[in-house]
């Protein structure tokens, strides 16, 4: 859960050219996204939510329902 999500494990999903990503961090929010993270996908333009997973993926759901090119990155365990 340390180092947590890097940048490079976002790559693929980047490459799709999404305008938001959804970081779902685990049930009990144990896996760790760095600042330098948020601030690699910010600096690329696009928007960053770091959640707990369930709420992530409702988030997730939520963005793609309106119509928003959005990737998700969930981490389903703890």
């Amino acid at each position: 859960h340390s180092p947590g999500v890097q940048p490079a494990d976002l790559e693929e999903v980047i490459k799709k050219g999404v305008k938001t990503v959804v970081i779902g961090r685990g049930m009990s929010e144990a896996l760790q996204v760095p600042a330098s993270t948020v601030d690699y996908l910010k600096k690329n333009g696009i928007d960053v939510l770091v959640l707990q997973t369930e709420k992530a993926v409702a988030e997730y759901n939520a963005l793609a329902a309106q119509g928003v090119k959005v990737g998700g990155v969930f981490h389903s365990t703890c």
